[in-house]
């Protein structure tokens, strides 16, 4: 519903601009609240099933950080090995890909809350931290 209404709002503002008509009539009215439905995270057996799925994969390091950290989308997509000391077994969230009109962008995140240590997991699958993925 709030894309609707965003979407109609700049239409009739446009065409106010442009001089079609008078005034925009969505100005007065209060767009719809935006639901966000909450999230589900995977039962252990879904994320076992997930990881076995993967496994081998050239992408199974970035699900395995998925699962195992609860990182969302663009902040995974953002990391970079300076981010990572596997030594400490920790990884620095800094950044997160966004979407732009011109392509995906990194950016620096946004909140201090955002910009945090992660621990990683000593065993999220077998052979993870072995150096059996990454080649």
């Amino acid at each position: 519903m709030q894309y609707i209404h965003v979407t109609l709002h700049k239409a009739l503002k446009q065409a106010v601009q442009d001089g079609l008509i008078p005034r925009n009539a969505t100005e007065a009215v209060k767009p719809p609240q935006l639901r966000r439905e909450e999230m589900r995270p995977l039962a252990p057996q879904q994320a076992r099933t997930l990881l076995d799925a993967v496994r081998r994969d050239r992408m199974e390091a970035l699900y395995v950080l998925a699962v195992t950290t609860g990182l969302r989308q663009g902040e995974l997509l953002g990391l970079k090995w300076e981010n990572v000391d596997l030594d400490a077994g920790t990884l620095r969230v800094r950044r997160t890909l966004t979407t732009a009109k011109g392509g995906p962008v990194p950016a620096a995140s946004k909140t201090r809350g955002n910009r945090r240590s992660v621990k990683l997991s000593q065993t999220p699958s077998e052979g993870i931290w072995s150096g059996s993925w990454g080649r």
